[in-house]
């Protein structure tokens, strides 16, 4: 049988022709011979009419003739592939078979056929209409795939320990003009979405995600296909020295389908050796373009699992053999089946799942490790396999050695799996008429004719279904209804900046129209009001109204006062003289509250609880300080601590240094501390108002906005942002108020000496003075039973007066009085300082970040704009982060968003398709 191959060569130069001059070899099994016709002498013109006055270079069609004689023994069926190589000798235009060159010149035919593929294959073209041909390496574990691989491919895969395929590797092969770099880039495919359950965070150091097992609906377990799949740049190189490494990352960004996969490029640093998932069925892409290399494209599979490492990854067997299946299965797939001759045939997994899928007939076997071969028995097993007598295959098999040394050149390999096949026993004479399917280099010229012919065969059809799926892709749209229209990314900007000007106007206030401001103060100033009006009260018990308390003329330490069933008074800070002068304001009474120790529950501001209790308001003109119209201090200061003599002597025991007289002052901490428990429910109640007020108007300035596309998602997702932006930086002012609360609490500081000194003596004065008032009713009564009655109050008040100190006697409560003075006066500091930093606070950061950076956030989380770093988009839009941002306006601007997402979809189908057609077009 004789083929006619016609090669178009330059004509090489005179040192050229020296340095490649070699004789033709002729095997047993090929000859040819070869027909040189000169081009010049079809040239229009001749080289005198080149423009830079040149001749050009001299072009020879080599017309070959190969004829492979081939041995009737070693035939096992008329498919079975035999390797015309050609080789250039330069001086007489003659073919050698078996140069490199030679393939590198019969590929160049061959390259159209399969960058078509390959291209088609890169626009989606494969999910959309049939599957394309391709090549697919399958086999067991630690069956010498990688090392075929490498011996293909002429890269180095990764080796270190726990490092085998875990996902689908596609490798393109394109052949480049001479002279040109050797170049890789290396994508990621994301064809597939992962839904399952993590084991763990940070995940164990070998995985694994705990994902559901394989099912008939779910072949793939976890992983759904994704109806837009995404190619992402991972690498780009020229040297081949950086490939086992990228690829080992790139491993490592596929099995971990969380993290963002810039995390693992080769530039940063090393990564951590964690993976969420086992495999993968998202693919690593590898496009290799070199003067060198055959054109040619296959996939390296996931090796075939027999038995998983830990029963709780038993799934994992099922998922890789269903993920293998889906790939050989096609009738379009040539199956390259990986079986070692170190293993008895009979228990490759691999092959009984080419077998089951009735795939033999499209399948190429390719024996490895054959410098391990034991002889006897299991030789003959072998020798009857390349006779065709067992385990038989359509297109027969192929021998390959490699060395897994990666110090090893693939130049080195090639030659030494050579002189291995040429030098050895049983390869040289008891194997010899299957020479022709012996080395790497003559599978590679089988595996690229094979793809060549599926492509060409495959082609009309592929044409065809392109044409059909257009029209169908054509025709859904015409189902849809009108997109919106414009320059939609322009108008969204342009309503962003005008929400953000009414915000800037709000927040600044100043005028009537924009009452924000004005609200918000009355609040804080009612914040302010109840903090000042809950200072430490001292309880007067009925102690001072007993005989034995009145005759006591010395004051004693260790007395305790003896509690009655009385009724007790409490004296409050303020009267009609020293009151007013000690208090920062004079609060009007108002209906009745909640006490603090009430069974119901304040919610907290962290979780968005709304304010109920507190109705919008407006200060008085009387002063800064007075009540407001609708939003008073409640008189019966329910946040106030109430000390009583009694616990304010025990207080001062417990801290007695042994000194008479003298007060120690962490009995004084110990009540500023008690003295500042009621601070939190005012605290919350303005940030609630905080929280009510200052959403509320967001939302309304956003409703006015952009109320020309309610009832679009683009409306939703605004509020949606809104809100989200809101509630973060609210949980963050929060977080801070409470920690200013907490160190209020923890450490009792003041610089203002002078200031706390005078509030204190105000405070005793007014205790005093109260404390007289009650010691004097008290003797009255016992010495003149009834002297109130029929007396007016200031009658009352005269009686009293007349009282002398004599008649008294000295205070027996000095101590417990100026201690609660000293409580009293830091406390008119403390609440100063706490109210003023809690305020300037919220206006100035809770406030500034929603005037400043909230219409940022919604250009950035729409995708009108990027932020530093990666982009955030709400959970149910994540399908549009691959559109451009007019598509995406497009869709939240849709009446019915899932109709424009699928109108986007279709749109993106149909331009892919319309290349595709395009290119197939060129190729008739």
């Amino acid at each position: 049988m004789a083929r006619t191959v016609k090669v178009e060569v330059p004509s090489a130069s005179a040192s050229q022709r020296r340095n490649k001059r070699r004789s033709a070899d002729h095997t047993d099994t090929v000859s040819s011979s070869a027909t040189v016709i000169d081009e010049d002498s079809h040239m229009e013109g001749s080289h005198d009419h080149a423009p830079n006055g040149k001749r050009p270079p001299k072009v020879f069609r080599v017309q070959c003739v190969i004829e492979e004689k081939g041995d009737t023994e070693n035939t096992q069926n008329h498919e079975q592939d035999h390797v015309p190589t050609a080789h250039i000798d330069e001086s007489s235009n003659t073919i050698d078979s078996d140069s490199d060159t030679g393939l590198e010149l019969l590929g160049r035919g061959m390259k159209a056929f399969v960058t078509v593929i390959q291209d088609l294959r890169n626009l989606g073209v494969e999910e959309l209409v049939l599957p394309l041909p391709k090549i697919c390496v399958l086999g067991d574990q630690s069956t010498g795939k990688s090392s075929l691989i490498e011996g293909i491919s002429g890269i180095k895969v990764p080796r270190k320990s726990g490092t085998c395929t875990r996902c689908p590797l596609e490798i393109n092969l394109t052949t480049s003009e001479p002279g040109s770099s050797w170049r890789c880039s290396i994508y990621l495919q994301k064809s597939y979405i992962y839904e399952g359950p993590q084991i763990s965070s940070p995940f164990g150091r070998h995985g694994t995600a705990r994902a559901e097992g394989a099912t008939r609906g779910r072949p793939l377990g976890p992983w759904l296909a994704q109806s837009l799949p995404e190619s992402i740049l991972f690498f780009r190189t020229t040297k081949k020295t950086d490939i086992p490494n990228a690829l080992y990352r790139a491993q490592l960004a596929t099995l971990n389908p969380a993290l963002d996969p810039a995390r693992f490029t080769p530039d940063k640093a090393s990564p951590e050796e964690r993976m969420q998932v086992k495999f993968s069925p998202n693919v690593i892409r590898v496009d290799i373009t070199a003067p060198d290399v055959p054109n040619l494209s296959f996939y390296d599979l996931p090796g075939v699992i027999n038995q998983a490492e830990v029963p709780e990854e038993e799934y994992l067997v099922k998922l890789v053999v269903n993920l293998v299946k889906s790939y050989i299965k096609t009738e379009n797939c040539i199956n390259l089946l990986a079986m070692p001759m170190t293993d008895d045939a009979a228990n490759s997994t691999a092959s009984k799942l080419v077998q089951e899928l009735n795939a033999q007939g499209r399948t190429i076997g390719v024996l490895t490790k054959p410098d391990r071969v034991q002889s006897g028995e299991s030789l003959a097993q072998w020798i009857d396999i390349l006779n065709g007598r067992k385990f038989k295959l359509g297109h027969g098999y192929f021998v390959v050695k490699n060395n897994p040394d990666p110090r090893v050149s693939h130049f080195v390999a090639r030659q030494e799996e050579d002189q291995f096949f040429n030098e050895n026993e049983p390869w040289v004479r008891a194997l010899s008429s299957h020479r022709d399917r012996f080395g790497t280099l003559k599978l590679q010229a089988v595996l690229s004719k094979r793809l060549t012919q599926q492509i060409r065969t495959s082609l009309p059809q592929i044409t065809e279904r392109v044409r059909s799926k257009t029209a169908e892709v054509v025709a859904r749209l015409k189902e849809l209804p009108e997109p919106p229209q414009g320059n939609l990314s322009l108008k969204i900007f342009e309503k962003i900046l005008s929400f953000e000007r009414e915000l800037y106007a709000h927040f600044d206030g100043g005028t009537e129209e924009y009452p924000f401001q004005k609200e918000w103060y009355a609040a804080a100033m009612h914040f302010r009001d109840t903090i000042a009006f809950s200072y430490p009260r001292l309880s007067l018990s009925d102690p001072l109204t007993t005989s034995q308390t009145l005759s006591r003329l010395a004051y004693r330490l260790s007395a305790t006062p003896t509690p009655t069933t009385q009724r007790s008074e409490v004296i409050a800070l303020e009267s009609d003289e020293e009151g007013d002068a000690a208090q920062p304001m004079t609060p009007t009474p108002q209906s009745k509250r909640k006490q603090p120790n009430s069974k119901s529950s304040q919610p907290s501001p962290s979780k968005r609880c709304r304010l109920s209790a507190i109705p919008k308001h407006v200060p008085t003109q009387d002063s800064v300080s007075s009540s407001f119209d609708s939003l008073t201090v409640d008189r019966s200061a329910p946040y106030a601590k109430r000390f009583t003599l009694s616990e304010i002597r025990n207080i001062l025991q417990d801290a007695h240094i042994g000194l008479p007289n003298q007060v120690d002052p962490k009995a004084t901490k110990r009540m500023i501390r008690a003295s500042l428990t009621g601070w939190d429910e005012p605290l919350k109640e303005l940030l609630r108002f905080a929280d009510q007020t200052c959403l509320a108007m967001i939302l309304e300035r956003a409703a006015e906005a952009f109320s020309i596309w309610r009832g679009t998602r683009f409306f939703e997702l605004t509020e949606e942002i809104c809100k989200s932006f809101f509630e973060e930086q609210l949980n963050r002012q929060v977080m801070s108020a409470e920690r200013v609360l907490d160190i209020e609490r923890q450490q009792a500081l003041t610089l203002h000496a002078d200031t706390m000194r005078a509030a204190s003596e105000r405070a005793y004065v007014a205790l005093d003075s109260a404390c007289r008032n009650e010691r004097a009713k008290a003797l009255l009564n016992k010495t003149d039973p009834g002297w109130d009655e029929n007396l007016n109050d200031r009658a009352k008040a005269d009686k009293i007066l007349k009282v002398t100190d004599a008649q008294l006697g000295p205070n027996p409560y000095v101590h417990e009085l100026r201690a609660i003075s000293d409580v009293r006066g830091y406390y008119e500091c403390a609440f100063s300082r706490f109210v003023d930093v809690v305020y300037q606070g919220i206006q100035a950061q809770l406030f500034t970040a929603c005037r400043n950076q909230l219409g940022t956030a919604l250009k950035q989380r729409i995708g009108l704009e990027e932020a530093d770093g990666k982009q955030v988009f709400p959970s149910d839009v994540c399908v549009l982060n691959c559109l451009q941002a007019e598509q995406r306006c497009t869709v939240l601007l849709a009446v019915d968003p899932e109709g424009e997402r699928i109108r986007i979809e279709l749109m993106k189908q149909k331009e892919n398709l319309e290349k595709a057609s395009a290119w197939l077009e060129s190729q008739d």
